[in-house]
């Protein structure tokens, strides 16, 4: 949409549904209530979640219109009265019976609305997990809203259960990547070590498990190869005890704030994500960015999409701690040269994967569901 008509009209309303404001969804926010496209106004279920690292996260400043619901029938109150009054609602979440409620409401009020989600079926749990979701999500079954999908491997995933006669869009999650990017000069590749980076919840849906198994048979082999892992989670003492004959080389930094993820990026030469399941993960093209060739699963939403094999990094399946092995060995094995190449190569991938480009997806699905919901 022109943007010289858009200050010209009434602003329309735009009424989002999310769970938390972790950091990576407030800079999206934040970045389209700065474009003053939309009267822009959203709902977080809760402030923080319990779960894994996101219990620790200190989101940035909220620079958009907001509420908290936090179990509060005030704030239900005001979040129903908004919604009513929006153009346009998206549901980020489902879980939560007050938002399930928001959604069935919505969709009788005959408004436009549409669901934007990661990639269902994360716990594979076959023929229960399809009728599961499929009574959690009814009243998206019974409607023909469009579907954003977290990435393209959601995308294909919410075609297979909901069909092809609805209009689906990819629209994956977006940060600030600009302060990720870093320059290295030829003297960084000639390191005479060779450091793997993890960065993620210690849980066994990451696969840090595969992660120490592999790091241990690959630091038998190579007495140069040194392992960081950031994060927490109940995984930590297991993984201190299977890495303590390599604790010389092996470095736990706990959780890190988010503003100071650069750093430890910085001073790795390749990023491992060997989850078993992660419907998008920021950290790939956090990776990229920082010029860090990424060792990724094909059960990874960002590294299907971002991940080049044996370009920008490594492309495994996962679940399978001899693949991760192989990959961070080829890793291992590179020259400088090589690993300089492909620290360049990953940060070109990710040179479109911008915010601003994140916004302007943003923007112009918007604009179609508007268009088609009309």
């Amino acid at each position: 949409m022109d943007q010289k008509n858009k200050v010209m009209t009434i602003k329309q309303r735009l009424f989002i549904v999310t769970y938390i404001p972790s950091p990576y969804q407030v800079e999206l926010f934040n970045g389209i209530a700065d474009k003053n496209y939309w009267d822009l106004y959203i709902v977080y279920i809760y402030p923080k979640s319990n779960d894994s690292l996101s219990r620790f996260w200190q989101a940035p400043e909220l620079c958009h219109s907001y509420i908290i619901l936090d179990d509060d029938i005030e704030n239900y109150a005001t979040a129903e009265s908004v919604m009513n009054a929006a153009d346009l609602v998206i549901f980020n979440y489902y879980q939560h019976p007050a938002s399930r409620q928001m959604i069935e409401r919505r969709a009788n009020s005959q408004k436009a609305w549409c669901f934007w989600g990661e990639r269902t079926g994360y716990r594979q749990l076959g023929w229960l997990g399809y009728h599961y979701r499929k009574w959690k999500l009814s009243t998206l079954h019974r409607s023909n809203v469009p579907i954003w999908g977290i990435g393209n491997w959601a995308v294909e995933q919410y075609r297979r259960e909901f069909g092809s006669y609805r209009q689906y869009f990819n629209i994956p999650y977006f940060s600030n990547l600009n302060r990720f990017s870093l320059s290295r000069d030829t003297n960084y590749f000639n390191k005479e070590s060779r450091c793997f980076l993890y960065s993620g919840s210690l849980i066994h849906r990451k696969g840090v498990d595969l992660l120490a198994s592999a790091f241990s048979q690959l630091a038998d082999e190579f007495p140069f190869v040194k392992l960081t892992i950031m994060g927490e989670g109940n995984l930590r003492s297991w993984l201190e005890k299977q890495l303590a004959r390599y604790r010389e080389r092996v470095q736990f930094l706990g959780f890190q704030s988010w503003e100071d993820l650069p750093n430890f990026y910085k001073a790795a030469d390749i990023l491992c994500v060997p989850s078993r399941y992660d419907g998008w993960a920021l950290v790939v093209p956090e990776g990229l960015a920082s010029g860090l060739p990424v060792i990724g699963t094909n059960r990874t939403g960002a590294a299907l999409e971002l991940i080049a094999n044996n370009k920008n990094g490594w492309l495994i399946t996962a679940n399978n701690k001899e693949a991760l092995y192989q990959a961070m060995r080829q890793a291992t094995l590179l020259s400088s040269t090589q690993l300089q190449e492909r620290s360049q190569a990953a940060q070109m991938s990710v040179y479109q994967h911008s915010l601003t480009q994140g916004v302007n997806r943003f923007n112009h699905a918007i604009e179609e569901t508007l268009r088609i919901c009309q």
